[in-house]
């Protein structure tokens, strides 16, 4: 079990979202946290919430897929660091597959599952949209908060992160998401 799980969430390999994210988890790791990085583009069986209400009985997520498998590596670490990009002023489809099944840590009374405290760090860019993508940010920062009862860390959004590379050779973003980081 890592001490971080990351998610990229971008459908691009080497997204602005996941450069940040990734600058987060060296960050956790100077601080002598080890770091699991999960790319839900990547995997190979993977289906969002089917709404079978089967993890309100059985205390967690009954689907057998690859997203299960982060949903547990989650269970055990301390904390989460999100990588999502802003598209047409929502998050990528690929977070909210993601962010649905975080419905298994949910009872029936809506009272978490999961250990309460563990830490959250959320990391969105935008080609355009700020404030959309400052809602993104918030929202995702206000479901693991409200819902799970994770504590905020930090987040960061980025604007006119549609180029590749934008992020990586902006200094005082990468300053940032490694302080975030060095927070875990």
């Amino acid at each position: 079990m890592a001490d971080i799980v990351v998610v990229l969430t971008s459908p691009r390999k080497g997204a602005n979202s996941d450069t940040i994210a990734l600058k987060m988890a060296e960050g956790a790791e100077k601080n002598g946290k080890s770091v699991k990085v999960y790319r839900i583009n990547d995997l190979e069986n993977k289906k969002g919430c089917q709404a079978c209400m089967g993890c309100k009985k059985a205390a967690k997520c009954v689907i057998k897929d690859d997203i299960g498998e982060i949903l547990e590596e989650i269970r055990g670490a301390e904390g989460v660091i999100i990588g999502v990009p802003d598209y047409f002023g929502q998050p990528a489809s690929q977070y909210r597959m993601f962010e649905d099944r975080l419905y298994g840590y949910l009872g029936a009374d809506f009272v978490p599952n999961i250990e309460a405290g563990k830490k959250v760090a959320v990391a969105v860019t935008c080609g355009g949209g700020y404030d959309g993508a400052v809602a993104i940010a918030n929202n995702i920062e206000g479901v693991f908060a409200n819902f799970l009862k994770f504590q905020p860390v930090g987040k960061i959004v980025m604007k006119e992160g549609f180029a590749p590379n934008v992020a990586a050779e902006n200094a005082d973003v990468m300053a940032e998401a490694l302080a975030i980081g060095s927070k875990f």
